[in-house]
């Protein structure tokens, strides 16, 4: 789901996993940010298993612990103060609609701030203000509302204000502080238009973004970075002693499996593409159901549980990926409370020896469209493919749920 501080809960058919991370930029200029990941899958199912430690869902703790510098991290001072503005702007005049939308028919102004320029929320503002004092919404009963007129007044109030500070020409900190603060006081379905982004904002006032928005970040930034993921390991297992497997030797192998991976993302807009690729140590788990019988006289006694046959062994493999991103899809409409977005994942195993391995995942998420943390929810089919056909395929769908970043670039 991509990199920042955050947790998310998977679950599929194989078992339950838990995945945390954290990242920060740092004001180095070579390396300006470190990100570090931890995941641990249990199996839930009391099934045999086959699987590579590579899968996504493989039963295993895994860590990644990486370094490196991205081109979107540096100081943004005059964009993110004029961005600040244009947000601040553009939702007064977002509100300012929807307050003229509650007022009866014959005494709506109607805006239209498609060409809107400058400063245009104070105008705004005043002429709504009058519009409302001369024709307050009405009930169901077409008799006036007061609460209705007190929930408008209150946000007309809270614009002019804000009117005010932009004139004061503040920084853009104090601008977002602003704006929460007035968003939290608001109703629904004023809030719905208080986390709509800059980029979304320029499609609905591109007059008003490009006269206020200064030295904005370039369509297209990258990062790269270096990473190390080691991967905790462990099965039952019985060894295999001059080619006859001792089954009343009930053994556990645990081994920490290490890979060093160098990194690439590129993003454009509303997409990303992801790129990895590394060395290190992979091992296939074959797990079947072992059972050691004992008899005595015509009495027999059965224990069975699940193990490998024979002692596992990791190998050396080169190992890809690539994930492509696509974020505010047009799911919910323009300037919703919700936005949707969608991945397509691919990783390719290639052991010096033995069978190959590849994964195919297309999660689908939404989160709300917050620029603080949020919840994410989602759904991912994936399927496995493996030339060993004692392994063969599968296919398999994720849920997942949890707290995460923004979908935006970092």
């Amino acid at each position: 789901m991509g990199q920042g501080t955050g947790a998310v809960l998977s679950v599929s058919e194989k078992g339950t996993t838990v995945n945390v991370a954290a990242s920060q930029s740092r004001g180095i200029k070579g390396i300006n940010f470190w990100q570090a990941g931890l995941s641990g899958t249990v199996d839930t199912n009391g099934q045999a298993k086959t699987y590579s430690t590579r899968d996504s869902d493989a039963p295993a703790f895994k860590a990644k612990l990486g370094f490196g510098h991205s081109s979107f991290i540096r100081n943004w001072k005059t964009y993110n103060r004029t961005s600040a503005e244009f947000s601040t702007q553009a939702l007064c005049l977002d509100e300012v609609t929807l307050v003229d939308a509650s007022l009866p028919k014959a005494g709506q102004l109607k805006p239209d701030f498609k060409d809107a320029s400058g400063s245009p929320c104070a105008d705004a503002v005043n002429r709504e203000r009058a519009a409302l004092s001369k024709n307050p919404p009405l009930d169901a009963h077409g008799k006036p509302d007061k609460a209705k007129h007190d929930q408008d007044a209150q946000v007309l109030d809270d614009l002019s204000h804000l009117a005010e500070l932009y004139a004061a020409a503040p920084n853009g900190t104090d601008l977002l502080v602003a704006k929460e603060n007035d968003c939290q006081r608001w109703a629904p379905d004023f809030q719905e238009k208080c986390y709509v982004s800059p980029e979304d904002n320029e499609g609905f006032y591109p007059a008003l973004g490009k006269g206020i928005v200064r030295e904005p970040p370039t369509g297209f930034q990258w990062k790269t970075w270096a990473s190390w993921a080691p991967v905790l390991v462990s099965t039952p297992y019985r060894p295999v002693v001059g080619g006859v497997a001792q089954l009343s030797s009930k053994q556990n192998w645990s081994q920490l499996l290490n890979t060093g991976l160098g990194e690439i993302a590129l993003y454009s807009g509303r997409y990303a593409l992801g790129m990895e690729g590394g060395y290190g140590e992979t091992v296939q788990i074959k797990q079947q159901n072992v059972c050691l019988n004992t008899t005595s006289g015509s009495y027999l006694a059965q224990d069975c549980s699940n193990a490998m046959v024979g002692k596992p062994n990791p190998k050396n493999s080169w190992l890809t990926s690539a994930t492509l991103q696509a974020v505010s899809l047009p799911v919910f409409g323009k300037g919703g409370s919700l936005t949707a977005g969608a991945q397509v994942q691919f990783t390719y195993t290639a052991p010096t020896t033995g069978s190959h391995s590849s994964e195919i995942g297309v999660p689908f998420f939404i989160s709300p469209r917050s620029d603080r943390y949020s919840f994410v929810v989602g759904f991912q089919p994936t399927w496995d493919r493996n030339t060993d056909p004692t392994i063969g395929n599968r296919f398999s769908i994720t849920v997942f749920a949890g707290a995460r970043p923004s979908l935006m670039r970092q």
